[in-house]
């Protein structure tokens, strides 16, 4: 059976001695099965887009002392050196760069969420590097509050591009600039109340449903999601699978 749901691992899936944002988790989700996975973007002092959640980075050096830099204000020969996972299975997992990632995702087969942690800065950029490593149309950017604007400007980089927004930034107004926004447009929430749920469904975007596990996964699906993320945390396949079992 064809899922007909996107199901994005919120920073790859990790198990014992793993760590999310890294190659290894990236890969790991791919294997697994997941159809997207998701990431942040934050740029070095030098101009190179870095994977990493917040924009002070804590890990290991070389011999294992550790180590904590502000990417913003570090060079890219530096932040890169960065190990996270000393002992991960998959050998050792340092800082990864955004075209390892996408290089990665394309091979893979898998679509990636850029969430543009610095919003309209560089986004024009980042979207340059995913069509130079062949994922045009295969990437959903994360606006952070950017809105219409930066989705204009990554349109005429990236015409099939997607992108995701709270509920409160992706509203009909604010959208109304973006041509056939509903088809181009995600707003995500964790909160799967009918009120919550009747919100989305006026802005006119799809729907994602957010850091989902066992617990909250069905009060999910009865809204009919369009993507599922689940934190690196939650086991998406064996999830899936429930909400197929149930509901089939």
């Amino acid at each position: 059976m064809n899922k007909t749901w996107i199901s994005s691992a919120h920073q790859g899936f990790v198990k014992e001695n793993m760590h999310p944002n890294t190659l290894s988790a990236i890969k790991y989700a791919a294997e697994k099965g997941a159809d997207m996975i998701e990431t942040d973007v934050r740029t070095t002092v030098d101009g190179v887009f870095v994977v990493n959640h917040d924009d002070e980075i804590i890990g290991y050096d070389q011999d294992g002392n550790t180590v904590k830099y502000e990417i913003s204000k570090t060079d890219s020969s530096v932040i890169t050196k960065i190990i996270l996972a000393p002992d991960d299975p998959q050998g050792v997992q340092y800082v990864p760069t955004l075209e390892q990632t996408l290089s990665l995702a394309y091979y893979a087969g898998i679509r990636v969420n850029i969430d543009l942690k610095e919003g309209l800065l560089h986004a024009e950029d980042i979207a340059k590097t995913v069509c130079k490593f062949g994922m045009r149309g295969r990437v959903v950017y994360a606006t952070n509050g950017a809105g219409a604007e930066c989705i204009l400007k990554i349109l005429k980089i990236d015409p099939k591009a997607q992108f995701i927004d709270t509920v409160y930034n992706y509203t009909a107004e604010n959208l109304i600039t973006v041509p056939d926004y509903p088809e181009k447009c995600f707003a995500y929430t964790d909160d799967f109340s009918d009120e919550n749920i009747e919100k989305v469904r006026k802005s006119g975007c799809k729907l994602a449903a957010i850091s989902l596990n066992e617990s909250n996964v069905f009060e999910a699906f009865k809204h009919h999601p369009d993507m599922a993320e689940y934190p690196h945390t939650s086991d998406f396949e064996k999830i899936d699978k429930m909400i197929i079992e149930k509901f089939l």
